[in-house]
């Protein structure tokens, strides 16, 4: 095992960029970048991990944006910042792929939008998006390590990842986060092992999609046409969880929390989402998971406005209020998966 420790994980919170970039039309540049100001200069609830992607929109448009974001910073700011990448997918298949060569390709590729002198730039975090099964995990994990040896990158994630494959990554080498899916409209990993086994190991989870893709929001909760606004293209018609039959049953969770956070808590549904994490992270023990690891949320908003709606009536839980929350989640069960069975094929790999 290596001596090298894993990226340093701290505050409540990380900031997601993918909605900046992959999206049929994409914001501004200048708007996305005034938000990344924003966010990782805001004292309040500022942050510094952002998260990124290769495949985050055609021609590394999203490597581009962090580049611009990054060279605009002083080297003070850079230094406190860590952006986490996720790369090695096949475009022609849209599948990880763990091979050396494809590893190597994606990591040089990703490095190379940022200034090589560690003392000007970020903290670079190299994710793998899912597991590639024709490669063992172990030694995909060894391609990457080499890059962190070297230091041109400084840490390891881990992406939808299954028990074995956190077990194997763990034992490689060490490994600084993992990222997967979880909301009040996710709870996955507490029922399926997951968050059992990365708590184990202290590993801090990176939690994608911590608005449900834009359901746990006041204005969703408030629409009657949610569904109907969602722009042709738009991958979540795709996604089972927002079929209309499986909709009409999971909008009942989000009413009641709309409910809860607005008559008992006086804050948004979004800032009541977000405060559920803050809660839970650390906990000793909740919804029969004990000792559980630091969990960051990473929402996303490529205006001001909407990063200030998330995150700016955060409030503090009670254990009571946990419960109540937990109430509504028993009396009110989800129906479908977080994507459709084609796209689960490559999820908890």
């Amino acid at each position: 095992m290596s001596d090298i420790k894993p990226v340093e994980l701290t505050g409540n919170f990380g900031f997601g960029t993918m909605s900046m970039t992959w999206k049929p039309v994409p914001p501004p540049t200048e708007q996305s970048l005034e938000s990344l100001r924003f966010i990782t200069s805001h004292k309040e609830f500022g942050t510094n991990l952002l998260n990124g992607g290769e495949f985050y929109g055609p021609n590394d448009i999203n490597l581009k944006l962090l580049k611009e974001f990054v060279d605009s910073n002083s080297d003070e700011v850079n230094q406190k910042l860590i952006i986490s990448i996720k790369g090695a997918i096949d475009m022609t298949t849209f599948s990880p792929n763990g091979s050396k060569e494809f590893i190597t390709k994606s990591i040089e590729n990703i490095i190379s939008y940022f200034p090589s002198d560690k003392s000007k730039r970020p903290k670079l975090i190299f994710e793998i998006a899912r597991v590639d099964h024709k490669v063992p995990y172990e030694e995909t994990i060894g391609y990457i390590a080499e890059f962190v040896k070297a230091g041109k990158i400084d840490g390891i994630s881990l992406s939808e990842v299954g028990i074995e494959s956190i077990k194997k990554a763990e034992a490689a080498f060490p490994i600084s986060c993992v990222e997967i899916e979880l909301s009040l409209l996710a709870l996955d990993i507490f029922e399926n092992g997951i968050l059992e086994e990365v708590s184990k190991h202290n590993i801090p989870i990176i939690a994608y999609s911590p608005l449900c893709r834009g359901v746990l929001t006041d204005s969703a909760a408030e629409s009657a046409d949610f569904l109907k606004d969602i722009p042709q293209g738009d991958m979540r018609h795709h996604f089972e969880k927002f079929y209309p039959e499986n909709f009409q049953q999971n909008i009942k969770r989000v009413h009641a929390l709309y409910k809860f956070a607005h008559e008992v808590k006086h804050t948004s549904l979004e800032s009541l989402s977000l405060s559920w994490f803050v809660k839970i992270s650390g906990l000793k023990e909740y919804r029969g998971v004990k000792n559980i690891t630091k969990i960051l949320a990473i929402p996303s908003g490529s205006t001001k406005a909407k990063i200030e709606s998330n995150f700016g009536s955060i409030v503090e839980l009670s254990d009571e209020d946990l419960a109540a929350i937990d109430k509504i989640i028993d009396e009110n069960p989800v129906v479908g998966g977080r994507y459709n069975k084609q796209a689960a094929a490559h999820l908890n790999g």
